[in-house]
């Protein structure tokens, strides 16, 4: 070693050992270090370094000197035992006892020569493969010349393996021992590379050691050589490269360990299984001369054992493969769009040619060899252009660790497509050579395991055929809203609300053109793909911008941008899933959709009435199952020899299992009967959602255009002829306002250049108070900033980059009127798959009519539910237009207050029912106007409001009372909401009296009229149509005994609380009457119904009158309060007043007059108006009689 030092640095040898003798140890030391500081690391001295350090330096020694000596005597113990088996195998093999048994032995045979097969296939198949899959990573972790090799290698064991060619295990052995030679060479010349003379003669930055991969992953510090620092410069696959190569060599030489043992017990195997056969025929021709027979039967027997059918998992891989060409078009679209480049560009435009075509699957399959060869050159070519040179890489859109892992995960399902493209072919060979010799009959019984994998398909593609195509909607709303607006999106919607008008329209017509859609959407998804994709190429940007004279501006309203790395693949990564997502559709569910929904040719199955009936049969089904299980029973004990419990044993346990398949039966029979419950109360009320959002949207954004979708509704609610007209037409507006909106998102639109300018209109007039001018400047829209005419003509407004909160109103009245016309057609299509007929009757219970009023409890509250408001409609209305007046309380509601007495003013059911489509008629054409006070005039003209510019202006407050147009207080626009609810109820009653005119409803509804107000119920009550209930039989005429007899008493009990729990001068009117009915109570029930309806229609319109007064009052509390707070404040107290509703602009409290607050509004008069028109019902029932002819019969005892 002195002299390799002596050298290699030059040092004289001669005076080294002269000097040896007169060095101490610490000169020598020394002397030793600067000679190992040329060619190795320094070494310390332990005094200088830190404890960690000292640890980490010794650790590795001491880890080697234990694992040497447990190595040695593992060793030494094993040898002895492995001669003992091997003597013990040599006895059992030279003395075999020939007295064993034949079966004992063949099975001997059986399972030795199985275990063989088995360690073979798997030592075979998954040493193969992890040794493949090793290869490929260390040659694609850190390409280089040097990995160059286990990439080829690797690529060459793919190849054989989809071309099919088996590759026998010792050639594959001395495989593994050149390449575990050459990665322990490779592991040496890197571990090597790491010495700081090496580094010194080959550099880092060298253009060799960069292309054989030579990295530096430790930099020594010569002043700190114990301290282990990591260079900075090396990159993650830098440092995991040694790590795959020793996992590489250790996992191959454990492989070619495992496969030398396994030559010799194949050797081992086979001779034992010799001498064993030999013996059997020995042992069997001298015991019996027939022997041959049998050891031919026995070998007949078992060649002719049962072949299980495949498994479960082998069908899903045969399916997999066969499906094979469906993964390898979608990796060839994921690959184009990874990697933005002319190569990849042709695997984008072959997939598409081939998803465009009719029989995908065979031009898939012809092109199996363009694209796995194809597939192959472009990983070569990443490859090389991954090799650490200075040069312009040929994709340079991803890290460069990155790239070339995923294309060889995309390349592999193009050679699983051309293995299983050969395999077809090698399997179509094979038949035609068999239809040349003899037609052998096959069985065609399927296994279990197939009808399970068939029934599991059927169902998923069930589930995907029902709901892929919402997946599509939701993906066509995900491409269209996303990012910025550009016209190739705004295409997309166009396309999308088409077809949703066509499904909301004309059902039968969109059914018709759906597959023509797909089609056109497909097409259009990929122009769009390919012209994204083409346009991030310098040359086609340039070609569109300078050539065709297109500015950038222009392009990006388009949708033509160039993008980054990140981006670029979140733009075409979106437009691709959405482009499989249809293709799916297209190709293989829209078929078997349309089949679905069809209601021209819908199959009955009728599932709930044969459900109902096998529950009902349960026992005759306890029977069969007892029956098929003592078949089952005898079955096993034929083939399995085993003994079976008695039959009586089981019978227990077939009884719970009765018991639970009937549970289960049950169960779900309430499952689809709440389903249909439901689906029911959907299908009834599902009009009544639609025109209430529809309303609520128009409410909600104030503008010119939604002023068509008020108009429409609000006159479709009573006048049914109309809904049609207003179902369509709202459904093609609500489209041109969406893309409306989008449009206005483009860059080419400024609002700056035709926004109106307001401001010096302000300066201009003289008129102006100063408070007045003060308050328009700080609130007026006209005065803030430069008005905007798209935004009051349809709410068209710039949305920034995020579309979709601009578009959500629109897009929920598409989603109410798509959502009413499926819940009409899924109940057509329930009534026909399950042989029902249409009824026309709006009820949720069939079959309860008022006969089963007085059956119980439970079919008195289905009835109520069935015809509740037919039966309490009317009086609904009048407490909702009191809601709609205390919500209010401004001129509109006095209005409303007015209509409502007027209504009330005719007192007989069927006079109000003359009158009520005019007053539904008001409450819409009021409606109207009040929406067309909350839009006003165009902001641009620039032109305010005469009650605003005069010199007498009208305060804000007034204003708001008085609800009129204003720029700086705009009408509140919610309260039409109120009116909405209003004429929602008012339509519903419209078509009750309707319904009242007709025998088929008053048949199953009842007779919806008043008694005569001259009855007398002593003489009279034995011809009323419903029963006695004082006799209190059941619950549920204990409900009415408190609803008849003693609910006018509660009725005064809430007056009087009304009249008490305020102070003013309304409600003493509420303490005399109702101590005038307390004093007379029991003598007034006595008289008759017309003396006690005249008397209490008179409280009904006093409470009235009290609400329009108190509504009237509200123009003082609201308007002008801090006037009477200074000049009128009895008035206050004694009307109670102060404004209820918020938006005014009220005055601080005063001390000197104390606002009531806690006892305003009008809540208490709505509680006592409710109830006054519950128990006027009570008066006008025939109910009532039995209560009036019991109390007359308790006088007349009481006198006598």
């Amino acid at each position: 070693m002195v002299v390799v030092l002596n050298i290699l640095c030059g040092i004289p040898i001669v005076p080294i050992f002269l000097c040896l003798n007169c060095l101490n140890y610490s000169s020598i030391f020394v002397f030793l270090s600067k000679i190992h500081m040329y060619l190795f690391t320094p070494l310390p001295r332990f005094s200088d370094v830190d404890t960690l350090n000292i640890i980490r330096l010794l650790m590795p020694d001491f880890a080697v000197f234990l694992s040497t000596l447990f190595i040695l005597h593992w060793c030494k113990a094993k040898k002895p035992h492995h001669s003992e088996n091997c003597r013990h195998l040599y006895n059992s093999e030279s003395h075999t006892s020939p007295l064993s048994s034949p079966d004992v032995l063949q099975k001997c045979i059986i399972f030795l020569t199985s275990l063989r097969l088995l360690v073979s296939s798997v030592m075979k198949t998954a040493g193969k493969v992890l040794v493949a899959v090793l290869l490929g990573l260390a040659g694609i972790t850190f390409p280089s010349l040097t990995s160059a090799l286990y990439f080829m290698v690797f690529l060459g064991i793919v190849w054989c393996w989809v071309l099919d060619y088996t590759i026998s295990l010792l050639h594959f052995s001395s495989l593994c021992v050149m390449m575990t030679i050459f990665s322990g060479g490779h592991i040496l010349i890197l571990y090597l590379y790491q010495l700081p003379l090496i580094q010194q003669l080959i550099p880092p930055q060298d253009s060799f050691a960069r292309l054989f991969g030579l990295t530096a992953l430790i930099q020594t510090n010569m002043s700190e050589p114990y301290i282990l620092a990591l260079n900075e410069d090396g990159s993650w696959p830098a440092m995991v490269n040694p790590l795959v190569l020793l996992l590489l060599y250790f996992s191959v030489m454990s492989l070619l360990q495992k496969w030398t043992h396994l030559f010799c017990s194949h050797l081992r195997i086979s001779l034992c299984a010799c001498v064993l056969i030999v013996c059997t025929e020995y042992t069997v021709k001298k015991k019996n001369c027939g022997g041959e027979n049998e050891i031919l039967n026995d070998a007949d027997s078992l060649s002719s054992t049962d072949v299980s059918g495949p498994t479960a998992l082998n069908q899903l891989g045969q399916f997999i493969m066969k499906q094979s060409y469906l993964i390898a078009l979608i990796i060839t679209m994921v690959w184009s769009i990874s990697y933005n480049s002319w190569l990849t560009l042709v695997l984008l435009v072959w997939s598409c040619a081939i998803w465009m075509l009719k029989d995908r699957r065979r031009f898939a399959m012809l092109s199996a060899p363009f694209l796995a060869v194809y597939g192959t050159l472009l990983l070569v070519v990443t490859f090389i252009s991954q090799l650490h040179l200075k040069h312009i890489h040929i994709f340079p859109t991803l890290p460069k660790h990155v790239l070339i892992d995923f294309d060889v995960s995309y390349t592999f399902s193009f050679w699983i497509l051309f293995r299983q493209q050969l395999k077809e072919k090698n399997e179509e060979e094979l038949q035609t050579a068999d239809h040349l010799m003899e037609v052998k009959v096959q069985s065609c019984d399927i296994s279990h395991t197939s009808q399970m994998m068939i029934m599991l398909g059927t169902l998923v593609k069930g589930i995907l055929v029902k709901y892929w195509i919402f997946c599509c909607c939701f993906m066509f709303f995900f491409v269209s809203f996303s990012d910025k607006v550009a016209v190739f999106k705004i295409l997309y919607i166009c396309l999308f609300l088409f077809c949703v008008v066509l499904y909301e329209v004309h059902y039968e017509v969109w059914r018709s053109l759906l597959k023509h859609f797909w089609a056109v959407v497909v097409g259009y998804s990929m122009l769009v793909l390919i012209l994204i994709y083409m346009y991030q190429f310098k040359s086609v940007c340039n070609l569109f911008q300078q050539i065709l004279g297109i500015p950038e501006e222009r392009l990006r309203d388009i949708g033509l941008e160039q993008f980054d790395t990140i981006e670029l693949f979140a733009q075409i990564l979106l437009p691709a899933f959405f482009l499989l997502a249809c293709i799916l559709q297209l190709h293989y569910f829209n078929c078997d959709f349309l089949s679905l929904t069809d209601l021209q040719r819908v199959v009955t199955r009728n599932r709930i009435n044969r459900l109902i009936r096998l529950a009902r049969e349960r026992g005759r089904l306890a029977q069969l199952t007892f029956m098929k299980l003592i078949q089952y029973l005898d079955i096993i004990r034929i083939c399995a020899f085993i003994a079976v419990p008695a039959v009586p044993a089981v019978k227990q346990w077939l009884v719970v299992m009765d018991r639970v398949h009937e549970l289960t039966l049950r169960a779900v029979l309430w499952l689809w009967t709440v389903q249909e419950l439901c689906w029911r109360i959907l299908e009834l009320h599902s009009f009544k959602l639609v025109s209430t959002g529809i309303i609520w949207v128009c409410v909600q954004e104030v503008s010119l255009m939604n002023l068509l979708f008020l108009v429409l509704w609000t006159f479709a609610l009573p006048y049914s002829r109309l809904r049609p007209l207003a179902f369509n037409v709202s459904s093609v507006w609500a489209c041109v306002i969406v893309v409306c909106k989008m449009m206005y998102q483009l860059k080419i639109i400024k609002p700056s250049e035709y926004s109106s300018n307001c401001t010096g209109l302000s300066s201009s007039n003289e008129s102006w108070i100063g408070d007045n001018k003060a308050e328009l400047l700080r609130n007026s829209v006209l005065y803030l900033v430069p008005v905007d005419p798209a935004m009051w003509v349809g709410g068209l407004r710039k949305c920034e980059d995020c579309i979709l909160p601009c578009l959500w109103n629109h897009l929920l009245i598409l989603g109410l009127l798509v959502f009413d016309v499926t819940v009409h057609r899924h109940q057509l299509h329930h009534h026909l798959q399950n042989g029902l007929k249409a009824t026309h009757s709006r009820t949720i219970f069939q079959g309860v009519t008022h006969q089963h009023l007085d059956h119980g409890i439970m079919a008195s509250l289905k009835y109520f539910a069935n015809y509740f408001f037919y039966k309490f409609g009317l009086e609904m209305c009048f407490v909702v237009a009191v809601n709609v007046i205390g919500q209010r309380m401004d001129v509109c509601a006095l209005l409303h207050s007015f209509a409502l007495m007027a209504v009330l003013a005719q007192r007989r059911r069927k006079a109000i029912g003359e009158v009520w489509l005019k007053y539904c008629c008001f409450i819409a054409s009021f409606m109207v106007l009040q929406y067309l006070l909350c839009i006003g005039l165009p902001p641009a003209l620039c032109i305010d409001y005469t009650w605003r510019k005069s010199s007498a202006a009208l305060s804000s407050n007034l204003i708001k009372w008085l609800y009129l147009p204003d720029y700086a207080m705009s009408p509140n626009s919610s309260f039409i909401l109120y009116d909405c609810l209003l004429l929602l109820v008012a339509s519903l009653q419209w078509q009750v009296f309707e319904d009242e005119n007709q025998a088929c409803v008053r048949l199953l509804a009842g007779e919806n009229v008043e008694i005569s107000r001259n009855l007398d119920p002593q003489t009279l009550n034995q011809y009323t149509p419903v029963s006695n209930f004082l006799h209190c039989r059941s619950y549920l005429d204990m409900v009415k005994l408190f609803v008849f007899s003693y609910f006018f008493w509660l009725v005064l009990c809430l007056i009087f609380i009304t009249g008490t729990i305020r102070i003013n001068i309304f409600c003493l009117g509420y303490l005399v009457a109702c101590f005038y009915f307390m004093l007379f109570g029991s003598t007034l029930l006595l008289q008759p119904v017309q003396y006690v309806l005249r008397l209490w229609d008179c409280l009904i319109a006093y409470t009235c009158v009290v609400i329009s007064f108190k509504n009237m009052l509200s123009l003082g509390s609201c308007v002008y309060l801090e006037s009477l707070q200074k000049n009128g404040c009895w008035l206050i107290q004694a009307f109670s007043m102060f404004c209820t509703i918020n938006g005014y602009n009220l005055p601080k409290p005063d001390n000197q007059c104390e606002l009531p607050e806690g006892e305003a509004g009008i809540v208490w008069d709505a509680i006592c108006f409710t109830v006054l028109l519950a128990q006027r019902r009570v008066f006008l029932s025939y109910y009532f009689l039995y209560v009036v002819s019991d109390l007359q019969t308790s006088k007349v005892l009481a006198s006598r």
